[in-house]
This record gives C-alpha cells, sequence and structure tokens, in this order.
C-alpha cells in the first residue's frame, strides 16, 4: 500500500572517498549521482528510475534503469529520462535524446515514437511532459511549435516581446526563441501523432482524465502573459481538440477589470 502513495521518490547517492580523514575534494565533484523520478511498474514488481551523472566534460546527463525488486538486478535503457509506466504495465515511455520513446519492461522492442521539440523560453512550468491514456493505447506529451513571432536570434535581432531573455541554462547570452509549447497525443498502434491545441500560449502538466475523452493541462492564458504569471486550469476534448477553462484565479495579487478579485 505504501507505493501507492510514493510515486515519486528522489534521493541523492554520494560516492565517499576510501580516505574519509581527507573529506570530498573538487576530484570527487564526478563521482556525485543523484537518482530521481522514480514510478513503480503498476503491478509493483519493478521500478523505473533516472539517475544524473557528472563524470565527464560538459553538462550532467541522466540515463533511465529498470530494477526488478526480486533480484534487484537492473537493466539501462540508455540516455534517457521522465521514465513513465503505461497503466497496463506492459510499456514504459521516456524521453531519450530529443524524442519520446517506449520499451518494454525488461528493455526490448524500443520505438521512437515520436520527436520532441523544446523551447528557451524563460516562463515557468513544471509537472509531468509525458502522460499515459487510461487504456494504454495513447501518450500525450509536450513539444514546442514556431509562434507568430521571429526567432529572435536572427538577423537582425528583433526583440517584440517583454520575456525576451531564455532560461538560465543557456547562460542568458542568447534571446527567446519565441516558440510555444502544446500538447501532442502519439497513438502506439499507428504510429501517428497529431497536434491537439493550438495558440500564442505555454502549456504543462498534463494528465488524462479517468474516461480518456479529455487532456488537462496548466496555462496561463491572459491577454499579456509575459507580464501577468497567471496560471489557470484547461482541459481539451481528445476528438475535437476543443479547450474549455477549468478555473478563474488571480495571482501575486494582480487585479484585473472586468474579473473576480477572490475565489
Amino acid at each position: 500500500m505504501l507505493m501507492k502513495f510514493l510515486p515519486f521518490l528522489t534521493v541523492i547517492v554520494i560516492w565517499t572517498p576510501c580516505r574519509a580523514q581527507n573529506g570530498i575534494t573538487s576530484a570527487d565533484l564526478y563521482k556525485l549521482r543523484s537518482v530521481g523520478e522514480v514510478q513503480f511498474s503498476p503491478d509493483g514488481s519493478r521500478i523505473a528510475y533516472a539517475v544524473t551523472n557528472n563524470d565527464q566534460p560538459g553538462r550532467p546527463y541522466t540515463q533511465t534503469w529498470i530494477m526488478t525488486l526480486a533480484t534487484h538486478q537492473s537493466i539501462r535503457l540508455g540516455r534517457a529520462s521522465m521514465p513513465r509506466w503505461s497503466p497496463d504495465g506492459k510499456w514504459i515511455a521516456y524521453i531519450a535524446g530529443a524524442g519520446l520513446t517506449i520499451a518494454k519492461p525488461d528493455g526490448t522492442g524500443t520505438v521512437a515514437l515520436a520527436k520532441i521539440e523544446n523551447t528557451n523560453n524563460p516562463l515557468p512550468s513544471s509537472g509531468d511532459r509525458l502522460a499515459w491514456s487510461p487504456d494504454s493505447k495513447f501518450i500525450a506529451f509536450i513539444s514546442s511549435t514556431p509562434g507568430p513571432e521571429a526567432d529572435t536570434n536572427g538577423d537582425p535581432m528583433v526583440i517584440t516581446r517583454y520575456l525576451y531573455k531564455p532560461t538560465a541554462s543557456e547562460g542568458m547570452t542568447r534571446l527567446n526563441d519565441n516558440r510555444r509549447l502544446h500538447t501532442f497525443i502519439a497513438d502506439l498502434a499507428t504510429k501517428a501523432v497529431r497536434q491537439l491545441t493550438t495558440g500564442n500560449y505555454y502549456e504543462h502538466s498534463i494528465d488524462w482524465s479517468p474516461d480518456g475523452r479529455k487532456i488537462l493541462f496548466v496555462s496561463n492564458h491572459e491577454s499579456d502573459p509575459d507580464r501577468f504569471f497567471n496560471y489557470d486550469i484547461f482541459t481539451a476534448n481528445t476528438s475535437t481538440g476543443a479547450v474549455r477553462r477549468i478555473t478563474d484565479t488571480k495571482s501575486a495579487g494582480i487585479a484585473r477589470p472586468g474579473r473576480p478579485t477572490g475565489k
């Protein structure tokens, strides 16, 4: 029963030198690893988890592993992150490189389903970027598409948005690529991928409704989302793509004409 309440678990694993009296040195930083994205399989017999390594030049990289609890033996799926089990336990989805990939619990039968495009937008986002349908036949995922503005990093650089800087991971040396994050659906049977939502918004934190007819997501649909960080919950019909607003809240004490001042 405990597994039911611990879908995620993060553990920091620190390598300790044999000569403990010397403490940790700068060279030991390359031996540190962090474990996260821990997910139990639906039957509780396996655990999928991601290990972030920093043992080589450049940025840290993440590998996904699957452990069989009965034997404590683990198999490596490769450089991948965000493992998610299908509800029927027959597949595990994850992001490998820049693509959505699935594999069987023993690591075989790997299939690349879709390419995932990212963005360097500075707007905050969190929550799941992958979500299985209740019947295990589809996977919803977040990917980016070009926005109405041109990529600001062209020549000349034309800044038209209030938030023109990218995320800090890029060193703040480039400008916003102006791509938008939307929801896509991949069909496991046909390998077909279709874009479900559109617009000049950023979506994140997706999940399916229990009946599989809608996908829940979080987005900021203010008239000037660059200046007003006001996120609400929406649903998109998986057949028609029709979007419905579920919540209407205000954030950071921002009062807007014609809108309630509190909920």
